[in-house]
Parts: structure tokens; sequence; C-alpha cells
């Protein structure tokens, strides 16, 4: 219950969820007032700091929806539009009821009003998570949402990124459902104990992408400790029905991520086995990159490809993939690592915001260690986005700095453009 919750203990993500379902109904936040009736006790004393200024209802109200609305703004575009929404805060969907509010939504998105309501609640969610960890202060503080007569925040300073930037990024809240699709070895290839009929069964011994899946599962553990997160092989994946999607390892060796090929602008060529697979964009300058070597046949550098793609029905989905085990990794790597990669994060938002997108960077590895640049200080290789089903178009080009060498038939060759 939210009343049982005593000033002195901070309440939990669901019992904030609870308060801001029921703030919303009705004229929500159109009626600022709303924001004080049953707030729990907890929630009211991060809410509510020194700074306040004057005392009483009217005055808590006031501070309440500004922390509110800071806390909003930290959301990714789409969980903020859906946020606003629902607590009756943006004038293009101004209604009495939050039916007549998520309808109207509904409507500009093309969608089914069901949709926006699944999608809404799960955006709650990680709005409660935020303003539990929203940090207060002593004095005033001022809704970090820009407006078209405020310069925006990252316009102004730099802002300090942090885990919170991640969740937002991949669309973590604490009851996600987070499937993992892993690149999966040929069954000639495999060895015997990864089939289920050996006395020494050893499941993960068919992943290809193992690394990777770990480190995953590690991180997402480690930003969202109560969200489901499930692994699979393409051969045993079936369901559709995961808030969000991670698909694992290139099309050669992962059917799931082939499924995708024909949604993107880019495919990996394909050769004989023991050659390169590149990475073949036909809107760059430089449409054909792939792994570099040195003469005696040590890496030195892969492409790290990680792609979104939004469903209409609200799934995430994120393809990690790259022309070698070591792109795929620094896929993963590249947005989620903890400081850098929230950064990294911070940086595709601000260029992108919440469409989809395909990014690739440099993958090197440097005395066995998978080196990932920051984004936050250099430019990615290529940053292709669209909206919605509209075609992707080029955001960040630097393609032409990055020196192919394939080795095929054995002598090595630059690769020249187009």
């Amino acid at each position: 219950m939210l009343d049982s919750v005593v000033s002195n203990q901070s309440p939990s993500v669901d019992e904030v969820t609870a308060w801001l379902k029921r703030l919303r109904q009705g004229p929500a936040l159109g009626r600022p007032m709303r924001a004080v009736r049953g707030l729990p006790p907890g929630l009211r004393s991060l809410l509510i700091d020194d700074g306040s200024d004057g005392h009483g209802a009217a005055s808590e109200a006031h501070t309440i929806v500004r922390r509110i609305q800071q806390a909003i703004a930290q959301l990714n575009d789409d969980d903020r539009t859906r946020v606003e929404v629902d607590l009756n805060l943006t004038s293009d969907h101004r209604y009495a009821t939050l039916t007549q509010r998520q309808e109207s939504l509904a409507q500009l998105q093309k969608c089914a009003a069901k949709t926006i309501s699944r999608n809404a609640n799960r955006a709650l969610d990680s709005l409660a998570y935020v303003l539990l960890t929203l940090e207060t202060g002593n004095g005033p503080t001022t809704a970090a949402r820009p407006s078209a007569t405020q310069p925006h925040p990252d316009d102004v300073a730099p802002r300090e990124s942090g885990p919170e930037d991640l969740r937002s990024f991949w669309g973590l809240s604490p009851r996600s459902r987070v499937d993992i699709v892993c690149s999966e070895i040929p069954a000639e290839e495999c060895p015997e104990y990864a089939s289920p009929g050996d006395r020494n069964y050893l499941r993960y011994a068919k992943f290809a992408d193992l690394d990777t899946l770990i480190y995953v599962r590690t991180r997402f553990a480690q930003l969202a400790p109560t969200a489901t997160v499930r692994d699979f092989a393409p051969s045993e994946y079936y369901d559709t029905q995961a808030d969000i999607l991670v698909v694992v390892g290139g099309p050669p060796w992962n059917a799931k991520y082939r499924e995708f090929l024909p949604q993107l602008p880019f495919h990996f060529e394909p050769h004989s086995a023991g050659e390169d697979d590149p990475l073949v964009v036909p809107q760059l300058k430089r449409p054909i990159l792939g792994p570099r070597w040195t003469a005696r046949g040590e890496l030195l550098e892969d492409i790290a490809v990680l792609t979104r793609l939004t469903l209409a029905q609200g799934t995430r989905v994120f393809l990690l993939g790259g022309c070698l085990t070591l792109g795929v990794l620094g896929a993963a790597r590249c947005l989620l690592d903890d400081e850098r990669g929230s950064r990294s994060a911070h940086r595709i938002v601000r260029e992108v915001g919440d469409a989809d997108f395909v990014l690739a960077v440099e993958a090197r590895r440097v005395g066995g260690i998978t080196d990932i640049a920051d984004l936050s200080a250099t430019d990615p290789l290529i940053l292709l986005s669209r909206k919605h089903t509209d075609p992707f178009t080029t955001v960040i080009d630097n393609s032409e700095r990055y020196t192919y060498v394939s080795a095929r038939a054995g002598h090595q060759h630059l690769v020249q453009p187009g």
C-alpha cells in the first residue's frame, strides 16, 4: 500500500509507478494540485527539497510538478512524449481524460490505442526509476526540458553522463523483458557435447559470440537487476513478446540477424570460409569496409556495427554485428561500457534522438584488449538514421578515414571507393 510508506523511508519503484498511474487519471497535471494528494511520504522528501519557495499545498504542487518535469526530460524522446501525454503536459493532446489523450496520440502515430497504453506503462516505470534517483538540491531547480526560447542544455554546458543514460538508451526499466539471440556455430563445426543427447551436454557450447553474450548479460544485470533477461540460439527462438530484442553476431551465423537484412541499408558480403566478410554500405563514399591485418596475418582492427530498430508494437531491436567476433564485442562495448558507454550513448542521442540508426565504429585489438573510442571525443566512422519507415539517410560519413586492406588470394590490396 502507498500509505504504508513512512516519511524516512524511500518508496519502491512499484509504489512510485502506482502513484504515477493514479496521478495520470482525469486531468492529471492539468490540475497541479493533484500532484500533492496521495503522494507517498517517502517520495515527498525526495521531490520537495529544502529550497522550496514557500509553504502550503500550492507551493508543494509547484515544486513537485517542476521535479517531475526535470525527471521527464531525462527520458528518451518516445518515452518523454508518452509520459507528457499521459500526465497532460503537452498542448497538442490536452484532454480531460487519459483515454482521450492516449487516443489522440495513437491517431497521430497511426497505431492502436492499446499500443500507446502498453508503451506508456513501460515509460512510467522508467520515470519512476528516474524520480527515485533524481538528485535534490538546496537551491531552486529548473526543469531540464528545453523550450522554444531556451537553449538546449547540451548547447550551454557539458552534462554528466551515467547509468541512467544507458538505461534510457537501451530502453531498460525494472520490468523490462529482454531476449538475447546469440549466433550459433554450424552443426558440422560444433563439438559433440553441444548436442542435447551427449552425456556431457553443455548448452552454451553451440554459441558463437559467447564473449559478447556474457558481456551483454552482465551489463544488463548491473543496469537493471530486476529486468527479465533470457538468451537463445537462433534455432530455438520463436518468441515475439520481448520489450527489447538484442541480436548478437552477424548474418553468417545468426539466422535472426538475416531476417532483418531486407530492412537495413547495408549487408556483409559473403565469402568462403577463412576469408573476411566485409561490410558494404552502398550509399557511402567508401562503400566497402572490412578488417585490417598485419603482414603476418595478425588482426589489427574490425568494424563494429550496432543497429537500433523500433517496431510498431514497441519492441526495441538492437543488432550487434561485425565482420569478425572482435567487431561484435566492440558493438556491445561501444554503448554499454560504464562511463565511456554513457558518454557515447549521450552523443548518439544528440545526433539522432530516438530514431532508428546504424552506427559503425572501429574496434581495435591492443594487447588482447578490445579498444573502442569514446564517441564524446571521437566522431563515429558511420552514422545513418531514419524516422519510422523512411529510408536511412547519412548523418556522419567518415568512411574515407578508414583504410581497408583485403587479404584475398594470398595477397593484400587496398579496396578503392565504388
